[in-house]
């Protein structure tokens, strides 16, 4: 009966020991998990403000170019009626729209904002495609095979034990029995 229970206390004692293992492995895949999470949204939130600044730079641009040829045509257009003074603003006007033309190439011609889409890890996609993929039970020895060892190892330490104090009685000096002789 004390065996039984020895036992029952056995497996409680290994299921809390499998449950807490396995919290705690699970504990760190979600740490891991958040960490990463975090590393990727910080990366995916820096790529959308340089987007932001880079769209910024060129709608400044766009419009800085806007504002220059809407100024040319207006100075033109107030120099219609005076001819000399609308051959010098002609061609100042001519001098900056090639300016302005180059300007607006070099726009166009910059790098469009790039695009970015999450690619699933592979080796990540393989581990929750797999069965055992956070881990499984393995079958150790029975409680009742364990028992027995431990009912040898015990067996054989008596055995040494009792090995090593007949050699201590084999080198012990024996003493001669005294002889005493009674005087009457």
């Amino acid at each position: 009966m004390h065996t039984g229970r020895v036992r029952m206390k056995s497996v409680d004692e290994e299921n809390l020991t499998n449950i807490n293992e396995f919290r705690k492995f699970r504990n760190e895949i979600n740490q891991y998990l958040d960490k990463r999470e975090n590393e990727l949204l910080a990366e995916i939130d820096q790529t959308k403000r340089t987007s932001k600044t880079f769209l910024n730079e060129l709608k400044t641009k766009y419009t800085n170019i806007k504002s220059a040829t809407e100024k040319l045509q207006s100075d033109l257009h107030a120099h219609e009626a005076n001819s000399n003074q609308l051959l010098i603003v002609g061609k100042r006007a001519i001098k900056e729209l090639e300016d302005l033309q180059t300007a607006l190439e070099k726009v166009s011609m910059s790098k469009d904002v790039s695009r970015y889409t999450f690619d699933r890890d592979p080796a990540t996609e393989r581990l929750l495609a797999s069965e055992t993929a956070i881990g499984r039970l393995k079958e150790g020895e029975s409680t009742t095979t364990l028992g027995q060892q431990q009912q040898k190892q015990e067996k054989k330490q008596q055995e040494q034990r009792k090995q090593q104090e007949s050699k201590q009685q084999q080198h012990k000096p024996t003493q001669a029995p005294s002889h005493k002789v009674a005087v009457c």
